[in-house]
């Protein structure tokens, strides 16, 4: 029971209603289908980009590098009417749940607000976004820099893959993500966790389970009604563990992958010279995909040989496939962050923009 009384399944549910009403324009009905929008027979229906963010924290990141708001870098209005004015119609949002990370894993008002201005955002420009969770009970936005040592070392969290309660918590953390937003006309999914990576920490049937539980969770309430549930496979959302995430959720479920192979190419240091040595290089495999799937990271540094080749290489095989895409990544319009972490935006780089604007121009789906 929560602490008014209400049961959670019970709270979650009325808040699911409340929230589609607030948001929902006079005829949008719940089961209006965007859904849809992930059919790969009839797709892709959504082209676009990443904008990756994370908390803030003082003492490491200063007064400066992502901004002084508890989400940063700040994304500019700017950046989003860049996208918007390019022909993108889908902003892929990569950032913290709505819970906090340790603790009691009680729901962070700021994020709430961060996430509900955002969408509104999204929405005035016509842009659909999804929401993918990169971080909450059990899990920092430093596990995804494992081994590294820029940051102390206290922050660093991969624990929800080895908790129970954890899980439980990253499940209920999803779920009031749909009762808060499942019913904003800009929402066009959200990605239950961002990039899993159990099988790399030793525990490969944890994700999976994780997986299981929040889909029962999300139909089991029907929080589902209008926005679907993304679900990403284990080894940070690699083609190579999809076929085990669908055995486990089903044919029905929408699946959201990021592809950055061959590795050596994509992230080469500068200098080093690596060429891609087969233009289809880890293409292929794609064709054995079931079900509908979408690929919501995919790039490689703009100093590595001919990136344009590869960026328009991999659109055009997504376009082929039916599948919506995201390209890493949009400008986040805050100079000091881009000043040091550019060498994959490639909303910034002469010969990758036209690439996007491109493929962007077959956009013909807008939130209401």
């Amino acid at each position: 029971m929560s602490r008014s009384g209400l049961s959670r399944r019970a709270a979650l549910a009325l808040g699911a209603s409340a929230a589609a009403s607030a948001f929902a324009p006079a005829g949008l009905r719940l089961s209006s289908g965007k859904r849809a929008l992930w059919d790969r027979s009839t797709g892709p229906h959504l082209r676009g980009a990443v904008f990756a963010v994370r908390r803030v924290y003082p003492a490491l990141d200063g007064p400066q590098f992502l901004g002084s708001d508890l989400i940063g870098p700040p994304i500019t209005d700017q950046a989003l009417d860049r996208l918007a004015e390019a022909g993108g119609n889908l902003a892929s949002w990569s950032g913290p749940g709505l819970y906090a990370e340790r603790g009691g894993f009680a729901l962070d008002g700021q994020v709430r607000d961060h996430i509900g201005d955002w969408l509104d955002r999204c929405r005035a420009r016509g842009l659909f976004t999804t929401l993918c969770c990169r971080s909450g009970p059990g899990r920092s936005a430093f596990a995804f820099h494992p081994g590294e040592d820029w940051y102390p070392a206290e922050l660093y969290d991969s624990s929800l893959w080895s908790d129970r309660e954890k899980q439980a918590a990253w499940a209920d953390m999803v779920a009031e993500t749909f009762a808060h937003f499942g019913g904003h006309p800009a929402l066009a999914g959200i990605v239950a966790v961002e990039e899993p990576n159990a099988a790399d920490l030793g525990r490969p049937q944890a994700s999976l389970s994780l997986a299981r539980q929040i889909l029962d969770r999300v139909r089991g309430d029907a929080l589902d009604a209008d926005t679907p549930l993304l679900l990403s496979p284990d080894r940070w959302a690699r083609r190579e563990a999809a076929a085990d995430l669908r055995a486990a959720v089903g044919e029905d479920a929408v699946l959201v992958l990021h592809s950055y192979e061959p590795w050596a190419y994509t992230h080469q240091a500068p200098g080093q010279g690596v060429a891609l040595a087969d233009r289809d290089a880890g293409l292929d495999a794609y064709d054995a995909l079931t079900g509908d799937w979408a690929v919501l990271e995919f790039g490689a540094v703009r100093h590595a040989p001919g990136p344009d080749a590869y960026l328009a290489r991999r659109i055009a095989r997504w376009e082929a496939a039916g599948a919506n895409w995201a390209a890493f990544r949009w400008t986040s319009g805050w100079s000091v962050y881009e000043a040091r972490e550019g060498a994959m935006t490639a909303s910034e780089d002469a010969r990758l923009l036209p690439v996007l604007r491109r493929a962007f121009a077959a956009n013909r789906r807008r939130p209401a």
